[in-house]
């Protein structure tokens, strides 16, 4: 009985995220399962290059779809929504694609760690440079402005 009570729900809940797609977890498509409006939005953002992967996800109970594509041989990544609205935009760079004043702080930032990623994002309206890199055992998240000034840290 008490295994019954555990194997039931445990089916429920795999069967339930199967239903769903993303609702739970993030999951790859193709951009044929994508809605036509965020479809329409990924087909010119992406035109002319290659899509490399899409994958729904869930935040904030939301649906989205983050698309990995190579144009122009540059790097990039895309988040929108199912109405088709861009929540994010990403370009990766290297240190030699950055202003002079955000190489600046990205060494002063990140010195005596390991760079993982640069880019320039613009979220929410606000374009900015982000650095990653892991320092002293632990992961960190700084945004540049353009003139070098740090906008935000973050340490994981």
């Amino acid at each position: 009985m008490f295994l019954r009570q555990l194997i039931v729900p445990g089916i429920f809940l795999i069967f339930t995220v199967a239903l769903n797609g993303c609702a739970l977890f993030s999951k790859e498509v193709k951009l044929e399962d994508v809605p036509s409006a965020a479809q329409a939005v990924i087909q010119s953002y992406t035109s002319g290059g290659t899509i490399e992967k899409i994958t729904c996800e869930k935040e904030e109970g939301e649906h989205f779809y983050k698309v990995e594509y190579i144009k122009n041989g540059r790097e990039f990544e895309l988040e929108v929504d199912e109405k088709g609205n861009v929540m994010e935009t990403e370009e990766i760079l290297s240190m030699e694609d950055l202003p002079p004043a955000v190489q600046a702080t990205v060494k002063t930032e990140s010195a005596g760690g390991k760079i993982k990623e640069l880019a320039l994002e613009t979220e929410d309206g606000k374009t900015f440079y982000e650095v990653e890199f892991e320092k002293d055992g632990k992961e960190h998240e700084v945004k540049i402005a353009e003139d070098g000034t740090v906008l935000e840290r973050e340490t994981e």
